[in-house]
């Protein structure tokens, strides 16, 4: 039998509140429908980019009507809903650049697009940062990322299924 101090811990981890765009969803109410090729991706890019911190690609899932993050290289963040930067950047193309408060990471937000140049969805670029680094150029480091995967998804769908 489990003591009850470590069972009021594992509740708690289970349905630790998670904020999300301005309210309180539980940790174990959030789950991202079945994206393998598209983590697969998100772990393949930050393989060939050691530099990076996190990647996550927000997305609308086929059939669904929220936009959430459907892989990242940070598990805690997978099936968070997308927030309005994130829908902001994907409906209109315009990147987000910021410096992150403890002044060590920088994160960039673009549209993801597919291989034929389409929006589907926002990409988060977290890196490392340190005074006197160019935002101009994370940025310009961060388009490169983004359109190397675009020419590696054939489609949105193609994110969900083996195909890609």
């Amino acid at each position: 039998m489990m003591p009850i101090r470590y069972a009021r811990l594992l509740a708690s981890a289970l349905l630790l509140p998670v904020m999300v765009g301005g309210g309180v969803q539980h940790a174990a109410a959030q789950t991202a429908p079945a994206a393998a090729p598209a983590q697969k991706l998100v772990d393949e890019v930050v393989a060939e980019n050691p530099e990076l911190l996190d990647v996550l690609l927000h997305v609308t899932p086929p059939g669904e009507s929220r936009n959430i993050v459907i892989a990242a290289h940070l598990p805690k963040d997978l099936g968070e809903i997308s927030g309005d930067d994130d829908l902001g950047v994907a409906r209109t193309g315009k990147p987000l650049v910021e410096v992150q408060k403890d002044g060590v990471r920088i994160g960039v937000l673009l549209q993801l697009r597919d291989a034929q140049h389409h929006p589907i969805g926002a990409i988060g670029i977290m890196s490392r940062w340190k005074q006197g680094d160019s935002q101009k150029t994370a940025l310009a480091r961060a388009i490169d990322i983004r359109d190397l995967m675009a020419q590696r998804i054939s489609s949105l769908p193609a994110l969900f299924s083996a195909a890609r």
